[in-house]
């Protein structure tokens, strides 16, 4: 099963606009309840763009850097959250789950944010 804090590769082509492109990262940020209610998770997009650890953005609650150790690098985007059904979109295991307190940031700020 699919769960709250797991990262997968995602690909939502076809985008439009200011949309995110391409294959790349996800994090899963809606929890299991909402998963077995609606057949859709809520995801945001990790991108590798350096432009996002510049204080102009660093410094906003909306971009949340992955820890360095991880297997997947870079800033979480929760500004771009968006609802997908798993069962089409999501073809790939799990890369990896972060840790539960960055988790209950993440919610946090989603919770104070929206």
């Amino acid at each position: 099963m699919i769960e709250q804090g797991q990262i997968y590769m995602i690909d939502l082509e076809p985008s439009k606009g200011t949309e995110t492109k391409k294959l790349r990262p996800y994090l899963i940020v809606s929890n299991n309840s909402y998963q077995k209610v609606f057949n859709t998770v809520i995801i945001a997009p990790i991108s590798s763009s350096r432009k996002y650890l510049e204080p102009r953005f660093s410094s906003l609650p909306f971009f949340v850097e992955v820890p360095l150790n991880s297997k997947v690098t870079g800033t979480i985007l929760l500004q771009h959250l968006r609802s997908i059904d798993p069962s089409i979109r999501i073809k790939s295991e799990p890369l990896l789950k972060l840790d539960k307190n960055l988790i209950e940031q993440i919610k946090e700020t989603i919770i104070h944010e929206f």
